[in-house]
């Protein structure tokens, strides 16, 4: 039995990290700190700069269990279940997220980068729209760095 257990630990790891380097693109950015940052928040930001998306996830239910409407903590579990390439864990955290603040940037253009990951260009268009109206004419990171992706992800489509 111990033996099974461990094995099954091993390829759990070995998936994780197959995923973690295949979301090790140019695309990828940390989320920024806020000044408003937690303890807990600050840790689970250091966790994922880091890399440790488990440790991170580890820090962020916790803090959603006792800030359950914060759309910062929700949308960072949402980043560190992607950045695992476990995308319905992603996907339902970015959906609580926008549902808590359906023009929350951070949650947009992450769930827009998810929907690139899962070849769901059609819906990555529409988060980068919702992120247009969302930053206004001055414009957003977020607005950028979503925008790149789908050009990077047009081009390789183009060149298959």
């Amino acid at each position: 039995m111990k033996a099974w257990c461990c094995a099954l630990m091993g390829l759990a790891c070995l998936f994780a990290a197959q995923n973690a380097v295949a979301n090790d693109e140019p695309s990828y950015q940390p989320p920024a700190a806020a000044s408003d940052d937690s303890t807990g928040l600050t840790k689970a930001r250091a966790a994922i700069a880091a890399r440790d998306y488990p440790g991170a996830i580890r820090i962020l239910y916790a803090l959603s269990q006792s800030s359950p409407q914060n759309a910062d903590v929700v949308n960072l579990l949402g980043f560190s279940y992607r950045m695992l390439g476990q995308y319905p864990q992603a996907f339902a955290y970015y959906d609580r997220a926008l549902a808590i603040d359906p023009m929350h940037k951070g949650a947009l253009e992450y769930e827009g980068e998810a929907y690139l990951e899962t070849r769901q260009l059609p819906k990555a268009e529409a988060n980068l729209a919702t992120l247009r109206r969302a930053c206004g004419s001055a414009g957003c990171p977020e607005v950028g760095q979503l925008g790149q992706a789908i050009d990077r992800y047009k081009m390789r489509a183009k060149l298959n």
